[in-house]
């Protein structure tokens, strides 16, 4: 029987008019609160936080989200447990996939996002970066000048497994993008294309 609560979490913080979102984990299974025992299954880098905000605006720590629309969380969710379903495994007890971002300032429009994030020129980075991950899945989308700024520094992030959908190709490459990679966004990816390379690596 699955536990009440909630599938996303993260801890957000306010900087003058801006919102940033760091320790985001989508879980495969609602969970009544994150612990210390919940286990991280991969990691997926896209590009910025979109229109997912905090339930409780007041709340500090790590918090439900409120979606609003955003289309990433979910379709992570929806890929990662159709590879274990097809791998014929059962993911861990509160198993949850690690959103890292290439910054973290919460804006679905990426151009005003890109502007306002230069203003916030010391903002920091989620600390979960620092992070070991079974998987590293790279989204971020298509060669950009403008992010490819805040890329250099995921090439000391530390997996055995890198992988991301190369968007020129359509093919799956297996190993760390890099700046000049272009790596394929979830939205309208084919479940069928990537599902069965992760389904390989879980």
């Amino acid at each position: 029987m699955k536990s009440s609560g909630y599938k996303d979490w993260a801890s957000f913080e306010q900087v003058g008019s801006d919102t940033f979102r760091y320790d985001t984990r989508v879980y495969l299974d609602p969970i009544g609160a994150p612990s210390q025992q919940d286990v991280c299954i991969g990691a997926v880098v896209g590009k910025n936080p979109g229109s997912a905000r905090p339930l409780y605006a007041s709340k500090s720590g790590l918090q439900p989200i409120d979606l609003g629309g955003d289309k990433l969380i979910p379709n992570v969710r929806s890929i990662v447990r159709k590879a274990y379903v097809l791998a014929a495994k059962t993911p861990p007890a509160n198993a949850y996939i690690q959103i890292l971002n290439l910054f973290y300032l919460c804006n679905p429009d990426l151009e005003m996002a890109i502007k306002r994030i230069k203003i916030h020129s010391t903002a920091k980075v989620c600390p979960s970066e620092t992070n070991i991950f079974p998987w590293i899945w790279y989204v971020w989308g298509s060669h950009s000048d403008d992010l490819s700024l805040f890329k250099g520094r995921f090439a000391t992030l530390m997996s055995n497994t890198h992988f991301f959908v190369n968007t020129a190709s359509g093919l799956v490459v297996h190993s760390r993008a890099t700046e000049d990679s272009s790596a394929r966004h979830t939205q309208g990816l084919s479940h069928d294309l990537i599902v069965p390379a992760l389904r390989r690596i879980v």
